[in-house]
């Protein structure tokens, strides 16, 4: 069912289309601390002191050389030389940050299409939904109905003068729930004029068409203020599997020994990876040795016996790599002086984004797609009854005389690929206004200078999600039951009277269909639904003293804040009426938060021996919520700097993350791909496994077809019942930035957090893993085995279910370091002075674990993949950026490297996925200061995507990681920049 709900208000298109690069360079991250105390000496000497930037990691302005918190911040000059075009693979280029399995334009095909064509980012790798998104130190609304993560595609680039990602110590200043850190946007509210930007990008092969165009305008407004217009326009093209070579066939790769099998090979099984799910049909006659499983051949219209080989269907073809994107976006700020010491501000912002993702046409199978049922009541099954006249018409005597009892009394199990039909996919349109209005100022008390603000911020986000290319099975069901028609000799009509009234019409589905038949078989179905913000926050920061090293800091505030949400599905889906899964509504949910925080910086010592400087920090946050009780959150830390060009510094924090409507609410069916444990090649992993698998009654020989592997079903859903998380993070390091040599910086922090009460589901690869690895059998009240006709057996793993817990414990701790050095090289071009830029950064994981419920611990370092709940760590990455500036050239190469590693977590005995690395190169000439161009090629080797073993890449159908590994090749990318 639907609610009710005004579409929001459309924005008009971009006046100026141009094209627009899709593939960005990685973009350089400057240091959370440029040289600190070196800078004036180094400015007196000749040299070029680095900028100073004011970072909002804090309530308490302050210079970013002085900041105690890790904060990567990536600079405005550095975004401008990129030209990337979505804010997510801006941030997602660093190694701090970790793909988002199941979202993004390659990786969210078979995510659910409510799901399909989000753009996330991952922070720490602990998932989107524990990271805080700002625009000016102020929320942006979630980019679902039901989840407060912010969908990137919804946001403009064009605006953007730099991006602070907070890594430690956010949610006592940001909010509770700021669980990994916090990605601060801020925009470029100093721009005055108008400017023209476009770009265009296409890979090699000539797929990846992308477009990007925007318009921006700046100007003062009354004395002081100013005014900022910003629209964008982006669009990213369809990549096909069929023009890919990482997916243009089927491919199967379960068994170490047989390694990547494509279609139409065979392996060492002798057996296609194609879908068992044929064309022409799978009609199951018979059981045991005589069984009989027949198929039409699709040029004799004949029934004869299903061969793998010969019948199977290739699905990869006809799914989609990278979902085509339209984006239109725009942005407005304003600030107004209205006295010498009050201002009035406001923001908006509306993005639409717009995708669309067909994959292959529906594959019905009668044992797995019910007519009707709900959690814990089963759906009808839509068989073929052996007195339908079409089955009698088109099957012998002889084939026949083998129907079983049951098959007689309740029809045969049968499958068909619909191709006839069209192709299925989810088409999602998302809309998505944030609206801020304020007051800020400043006056003079105690110490210094005091600034005050209060703001409010309105968000909204409504989904229009509509799947086509579905079948009804509530009309399959009842057009497979057909009888002579007394009004029409010789022609069928369907039994059931009511059925007919509706429009039922006799279904033949051994013959090609009719086009009566395609019409009354197909459905669209679709999914709705709206999610609000609301956050009022008003703080005030200054110093009310000083002592002899300096000024002490406070700043004291207030924040109210509510998210609501809910999405519904067509009545077809709730009741399972269609090939696709069956989905409950999320009913509206609303959560409220009232909280009051303070932090306070202590100068202790300053200009003494070894102590240049010594500070210490602390912030304390109360949260009273309007379900449960209250909770508190806070930091303490400092830094320590003992002589010039070195600095320590740490912060220990308490994080707390309250469940969302999304996961609060909601059931729904699923199904994917598992790796059955009890498979001949797998069984014998461990005694335990081998035992219990043979007690379940699963022959020592099973080797289920892909079919069964890529097709288990099962529900999951969210819990009313979680409790909130409480996370305890400690992050510590050195800044070491030595006089002796200006422009260099070396950063090395340590990250320790550990989430009790970690809200994930077990995973449905874990659990059956659990099932059969443990002797006290861990799970497997939610596994189910049964009768699948593929195998004519009782033992295929047909259903596993899960659902949100709070499943324990998760714990992550690793390094962060970067270092640079930026000098002039005297390779300069003319009489223009020279720069160069050589950074390297790097993230290396030494734990990543999550501990179950039962106590177990899975460990998640060391891995690229994992399952669509829980992704492995890679055990390290790094990206190498050199910078090259001489007057109006630039050359900037940047590279990024991927180490040898494991694929899942929940997969061994595989070879590791080899190392890779993507080198890229881009060119600027600025012709004038108002006339920019680049070009540039990415992926300059053109590095093929590795292939990992079936069911670790975290999509439901792709043989590898697209979130780590590029799936496009060389591509290519040219654009403009014109200022008046």
């Amino acid at each position: 069912m639907r609610y009710g709900f005004r579409a929001l208000s459309r924005v008009g298109g971009v006046a100026v289309f141009a094209l627009a690069s899709g593939l960005a360079v990685p973009s350089f991250a400057q240091d959370t601390s440029p040289p600190m105390a070196g800078d004036e000496a180094a400015a007196a000497d000749g040299e070029t002191p680095a900028e100073e930037i004011i970072v909002t990691g804090s309530r308490i302005v302050r210079p970013n050389l002085e900041n105690s918190t890790p904060t990567l911040v990536i600079g405005d000059n550095l975004l401008d030389q990129q030209g990337f075009e979505n804010i997510a693979d801006i941030v997602t280029s660093m190694p701090q940050f970790a793909p988002s399995f199941g979202t993004g334009r390659t990786s969210s095909s078979f995510s659910g299409s409510a799901a399909s064509g989000l753009n996330l980012t991952n922070l720490r790798n602990l998932a989107p939904i524990r990271s805080v998104v700002l625009i000016n130190g102020r929320r942006v609304p979630g980019g679902t109905p039901l989840l407060p993560v912010v969908d990137f595609n919804t946001l403009p680039t064009a605006n953007i003068e730099r991006i602070e990602v907070i890594t430690g110590g956010a949610s006592a200043v940001y909010g509770a729930d700021a669980v990994a850190g916090v990605v601060n946007i801020i925009t470029k509210s100093n721009f005055r004029g108008f400017q023209v930007g476009a770009s265009s990008g296409i890979a090699e092969r000539g797929y990846n068409k992308n477009a990007n165009a925007y318009l921006m305008f700046g100007s003062d407004l009354g004395d002081g203020g100013h005014v900022l217009l910003t629209a964008q326009y982006a669009y990213e093209g369809l990549v096909s599997c069929a023009d890919a070579y990482i997916c243009r066939t089927d491919i199967r790769y379960n068994d170490p020994d047989e390694g990547p099998v494509f279609a139409p090979g065979t392996g060492i099984t002798g057996v296609p990876p194609l879908s068992s799910v044929a064309l022409g049909g799978n009609f199951f006659l018979g059981s045991g040795a005589t069984a009989l499983q027949l198929t039409r051949n699709l040029q004799s219209g004949q029934l004869e016996t299903f061969n793998i080989a010969r019948n199977g269907f290739n699905r990869n073809p006809e799914r989609t790599l990278a979902i085509p994107t339209k984006r239109l976006l725009f942005a407005a700020e304003a600030e107004y002086p209205i006295s010498d010491a009050i201002s009035a501000f406001a923001e908006f912002n509306y993005g639409r984004s717009s995708t669309n993702g067909p994959i292959e046409a529906a594959p019905f199978q009668s044992s797995t797609n019910l007519f009707g049922g709900r959690p814990g009541v089963p759906g009808v099954r839509v068989t073929i009854p052996v007195d339908n006249p079409f089955f009698l018409a088109a099957t012998t005597p002889e084939q026949r005389a083998l129907l079983t009892p049951g098959q007689i009394a309740d029809g045969i199990d049968w499958g068909q690929r619909f191709s006839e039909f069209g192709r299925r996919g989810a088409t999602n349109e998302r809309n998505t206004i944030r609206v801020v209005a304020g007051l800020k100022g400043d006056f003079d008390w105690g110490a210094g200078d005091w600034k005050w603000e209060a703001s409010y911020v309105y968000g909204r986000t409504e989904l229009n999600s509509q799947t086509d290319g579905l079948v009804g099975t509530d009309r399959l069901y009842y057009g497979l039951r057909v009888e002579a028609d007394p009004a029409n000799p010789g022609g069928l009509r369907c039994i059931d009277a009511g059925a007919r009234a509706a429009g039922c019409v006799p279904v033949n589905p051994f013959g090609p269909y009719t086009q009566d038949q395609i019409d009354y078989l197909t459905v669209s179905a679709g999914q709705s639904g709206i999610s609000t913000l609301h956050d009022f926050n008003a703080f005030v920061s200054g110093s009310p003293f000083s002592l002899p090293a300096g000024p002490v800091s406070i700043a004291l505030g207030v924040d109210y804040r509510s998210f609501s949400g809910f999405q519904d599905a067509d009545e077809a889906i709730n009741l399972g009426l269609t090939t696709g899964n069956q989905i409950g509504d999320n009913e509206f949910v609303k959560t409220k938060t009232k909280e009051a925080y303070a932090e306070l910086i202590v100068p202790l010592l300053r200009d003494t021996r070894f102590f240049q400087n010594l500070e210490l920090e602390g912030a304390y946050r109360i949260s009273d919520p309007d379900n449960g009780g209250s909770y508190r959150t806070w930091k303490a830390g400092g830094t320590w700097e003992p002589f010039e060009g070195i600095r320590f510094r740490g912060i220990r924090a308490r994080s707390v993350r309250t469940p969302t409507p999304g996961e609060l609410t909601g059931l729904g069916q699923t199904f994917g791909s598992v790796s059955d444990p009890c498979r001949a090649v797998s069984r014998n992993a461990n005694p335990t496994r081998a035992a219990n698998c043979t007690a379940d009654g699963v022959p020592a020989d099973y080797d289920p077809p892909l079919s069964i592997q890529q097709n288990v079903g099962g529900t999951i859903g969210g819990n009313p019942d979680l409790q909130p998380e409480k996370a305890d993070t400690w992050t510590y390091g050195l800044v070491f930035a030595p006089r002796f040599l200006p422009g260099f910086a070396l950063t090395v922090d340590r990250f320790d957090i550990k989430i009790d009460g970690f809200i994930n589901t077990v995973g449905r690869q874990a659990k059956v893993n659990l099932c059969y690895d443990t002797t006290d059998r861990q799970f497997c009240g939610d596994i189910t085995r049964g009768f699948r006709p593929e195998v004519n057996g009782n033992f295929a793993l047909t259903a596993i279910n899960d659902q949100l817990l709070n499943v324990n414990t998760f714990r992550v701790k690793g390094f962060d370091i970067e270092a640079r050095y930026s000098f002039d090289p005297g390779l300069s071009l003319g009489n223009e002075p020279s720069q160069l830029m050589l950074q390297v950064l790097s993230t290396i994981y030494d734990k990543a674990e999550q501990t179950q419920p039962t106590g177990e611990v899975t460990k998640l370092d060391g891995y690229a993949g994992g399952d669509t709940s829980t992704q492995g760590f890679l055990r390290w990455q790094a990206t190498a950026n050199i910078m090259y500036t001489s007057g109006p050239f630039g050359l900037t190469y940047s590279m990024r490297y991927i180490p040898k590693t494991k694929a899942s977590p929940f997969l061994e005995g595989f070879p590791k996925i080899p190392a890779a690395s993507y080198h890229n190169l881009r060119l600027n000439f600025d012709a004038t200061d108002d006339a920019k161009f680049f070009i540039g090629v990415n992926n300059m080797f053109d590095r093929k995507p590795p292939i990992v073993p079936d069911n670790t890449s975290g999509s439901q159908a792709q043989n590898t990681i697209s979130g780590f590994y590029d799936v496009f090749g060389r591509s290519f990318f040219v654009g403009t920049q014109l200022s008046f």
